[in-house]
Formats: C-alpha cells, sequence, structure tokens
C-alpha cells in the first residue's frame, strides 16, 4: 500500500510540474522572414521561440524551388530559446522553410514560409507548401518511456482493485450479531 501511495504521489507531483509552465509556446520569428527577396543565400534558418525547444524532438527542412532539401547539418539550438538549421542554399530562387517545434513543455508549433534568394522579387505562390520532413538521422516521434509506464502502472492498480472487488463476498446477512 506505502508503494502504490508513493506512485500516486509522484504522478501528482509530475503533474504539478508539468503544468507549472503552460504559458503558450510559439514561434516568435523565423529568420530569414517569410515573403522575403534575400540577394544573398543565408547559411541557416533560425527560429526565436518563446521558451526552450527539444531539439531532439524538432525539426527544420528547408528545400529549393526543385524541392530538394538543402538541409546542410543538425538542428541545434542556439540560447535558451532558439533554433538554427544550417543550409546550403547555392542557387537563385524560392525557398520553402517547413518546421515543427516540440517545446520543453510540451507544447508543439509548426508552420510554413518561403522566401526568394537573387531574383529580386518575393517569393511565387507555388502551391502547397509541404511538410517538415526529418532530417536524416531518422527523427521520429516515439512513445514517451515515462508515460508508457505510467499507463502500465495505472493499468495494474486497476486491475488489483478489480480483483479486490471480485473477491470480497458480500454479506447474507444470516450470521448472529456477536456482542
Amino acid at each position: 500500500m506505502t508503494a502504490l501511495a508513493s506512485v500516486g504521489i509522484a504522478v501528482v507531483v509530475g503533474a504539478v510540474v508539468r503544468q507549472s509552465d503552460d504559458r503558450p509556446a510559439r514561434v516568435l520569428a523565423v529568420a530569414p522572414a517569410g515573403d522575403t527577396a534575400l540577394a544573398t543565400t543565408p547559411g541557416e534558418v533560425t527560429l526565436r521561440l518563446s521558451t526552450g525547444a527539444d531539439p531532439a524532438l524538432s525539426h527544420i527542412t528547408v528545400r529549393d524551388s526543385a524541392g530538394e532539401t538543402v538541409n546542410d547539418g543538425r538542428l541545434r539550438t542556439t540560447g535558451e530559446t532558439g533554433l538554427r538549421q544550417p543550409v546550403r542554399a547555392d542557387r537563385s530562387g524560392d525557398y520553402t522553410v517547413a518546421y515543427h517545434v516540440t517545446f520543453t513543455n510540451g507544447q508543439d508549433a509548426s508552420g510554413a514560409l518561403r522566401f526568394s534568394v537573387g531574383t529580386g522579387t518575393a517569393p511565387g505562390d507555388t502551391g502547397e507548401i509541404p511538410d517538415a520532413i526529418p532530417d536524416s538521422a531518422g527523427h521520429g516521434h516515439g512513445v514517451d518511456p515515462v508515460g508508457a509506464t505510467l499507463l502500465v502502472v495505472d493499468g495494474l492498480v486497476l486491475l488489483v482493485v478489480l480483483v479486490l472487488l471480485l473477491r470480497r463476498r458480500p454479506s447474507t446477512g444470516s450470521e448472529p450479531l456477536v456482542h
């Protein structure tokens, strides 16, 4: 029973800590900004965020007008509230940036934008903007081990309670009362 109480306390404390940072997490700025015409190719795309992000669960994908990914290296943090994706954009044309950010407080945000390089005009509307794709390191969103463990513990507790309820015998009322 003590172990069960300890697990219950741990779950409550975890929930309180998780909710303590419930302010809205969002992307504040992207550089280069959307719908801009740049004279030279940028060496990176950066996102300034309202709170910290988990770079292992986040991704930024930059594609040229032919749809080729121009990411050059892994996504990294910049300071406490930024992400940086190096790119090798070596030709003129329109570029698309698609991002998905998973913040350290559990929230997430996604978006997309376009910019042009060396054309002298803002990027044209070329239709639907593709989703952000994982980087070459095999990024993926898997099962959270802490959440999975808590679900298993919850299931075991439920099973024990059901067994105890089923084993309990109802009183028939025919037994004499002892005084």
